[in-house]
């Protein structure tokens, strides 16, 4: 893995993540934070993909995790929570791609509510 590599990398995820900070900044709650929910998701699916490429496999597991619920509020499911959940696990990754950052508490809030969707 080459530094330009790396650096790239770095600089769309937090992109990527300043993009979904700024959607959330307008959402006042769970229902506008729903109304947005698709172009959130599509930011977060490129962290999916693109983190565990460059080694930040736990930011990659947590984007996985919001992916799959973000894709069932895309789909119309209600999640109570969500949003400030979301706002979280978000500063949290952005916290993780400066320095090592444990996300492991993050991501057991992240799984517990999505436990809660039922289909």
């Amino acid at each position: 893995m080459s530094d330009e590599f790396l650096r790239v990398a770095t600089r769309e995820i937090n992109e990527e993540l300043i993009g979904i900070l700024n959607i959330l900044d307008s959402c006042s709650g769970d229902s506008d934070m729903e109304k947005n929910s698709a172009e959130i998701e599509q930011h977060m699916h490129k962290i999916k993909g693109l983190a565990p490429m460059m080694g930040k496999e736990n930011i990659g597991n947590l984007a996985k995790s919001l992916d799959i619920i973000l894709k069932k509020i895309v789909s119309g499911k209600k999640i109570d929570g969500f949003c400030e959940c979301l706002k979280n696990s978000v500063k949290q990754m952005r916290e993780a791609m400066e320095r090592s950052h444990d996300l492991n508490s993050i991501q057991k809030e992240v799984s517990d509510l999505s436990l809660k969707i039922t289909d």
